[in-house]
């Protein structure tokens, strides 16, 4: 996939430029970036241009730590409609769970994930190296965004536990402590935020189900468009939209794709999953957040999911997470 970044994510630098006194346009087009593509929100910037961007705002401001001052700026459209779908989650751990899924939304210049214990969840940055390593200001600023989403949605006590960095101790350092208000490990073998599983799976009064359901569906539509050739993004976008008719065989989504069976088989095999094991997650995902939406009833849900009859949608609920719908509807 080409390495690209939302626009949205470059105007945060475009804001902190102008916060220190420069012309920002000035800064984007050093860098090779057009200022202009700022006032579409589904532009997108090369990676290599970002990385360019990052390097000459902190150079050009003389402040080490511009990733910090950036994230600051943050909206939830700054992460597309994955902002709204944070924001509509249950809790955090749901939320970075989302952010992970949908992350090429925003970038597809990297990948996040999880790494759990028993006490603590941790969030972990891969190293990018290809074409070349990412600006440290860009990491900073990942870093700031995700912590100040949560403290949005849990409130301003929230802190982590640990901040892990692969960056020399910087000048800035004592902003940065600030900033996250817990420890700061420097010259880390990665960059990760280590999190309270505890704080992380408290519930939010915040959340709304259909809110979020509708958020992801974007996300998906989103994904599909932006990789044609992501057959899983869509494929589970075809699964989506048929759902409710009950009538989408394998053989029907080959159709659907302009693929042979044995094509689609293979490139789901390339992305090592498989189509039923696709139309089995899209339904588990889709079946809790239409549960905890008391506006539809179990009978609504099963036949939005494409069951044929309620006992086969209990059934496979319980299987997903050993509760029947009516008693996770009731704990919940």
């Amino acid at each position: 996939m080409y390495l690209t970044t939302i626009s949205s994510w470059a105007l945060l630098i475009s804001k902190a430029i102008e916060k220190s006194g420069l012309n920002s346009h000035e800064v984007f087009k050093l860098a090779g970036l057009d200022p202009d593509k700022l006032n579409d929100p589904n532009a997108r910037y090369t990676y290599e241009g970002m990385t360019n961007l990052w390097r000459l705002a902190a150079e050009k401001t003389g402040d080490d730590c511009i990733g910090l001052k950036a994230a600051q700026y943050w909206h939830p459209t700054t992460l597309h409609a994955l902002g709204y779908a944070w924001m509509a989650s249950e809790t955090l751990k749901e939320a970075l769970e989302r952010v992970i899924r949908y992350l090429h939304v925003v970038t597809t210049a990297t990948d996040l994930k999880l790494e759990e214990s028993e006490h603590e969840i941790r969030l972990v940055f891969p190293a990018v190296t290809k074409p070349f390593p990412p600006a440290q200001q860009a990491i900073d600023a990942g870093l700031a965004v995700i912590v100040d989403m949560c403290r949005t949605s849990f409130g301003d006590s929230f802190k982590p536990i640990h901040v892990y960095m692969n960056r020399d101790r910087p000048v800035c350092e004592k902003e940065i402590s600030d900033f996250f208000d817990s420890p700061v490990s420097y010259e880390s073998t990665e960059n990760s935020i280590c999190f309270s599983r505890e704080d992380l799976e408290k519930y939010l009064p915040t959340a709304n189900a259909e809110l979020a359901l509708v958020n992801d569906n974007i996300l998906t539509q989103y994904l599909a468009d932006l990789d044609k050739h992501d057959i899983r993004a869509q494929v589970e976008v075809k699964i989506i939209e048929q759902l409710p008719s009950g009538h989408i065989t394998e053989e029907w989504m080959a159709q659907s794709l302009n693929k042979s069976l044995r094509s689609l088989q293979r490139k789901l095999s390339e992305k090592n999953t498989t189509y039923k094991q696709l139309l089995e997650s899209t339904r588990e995902k889709l079946a809790k957040q239409y549960m905890l939406n008391s506006r539809y009833s179990i009978n609504e849900i099963t036949y939005l999911l494409g069951f044929s009859e309620p006992s086969n949608f209990s059934r496979a609920f319980k299987r997903w997470t050993g509760q029947s719908p009516s008693d996770f509807r009731k704990h919940h």
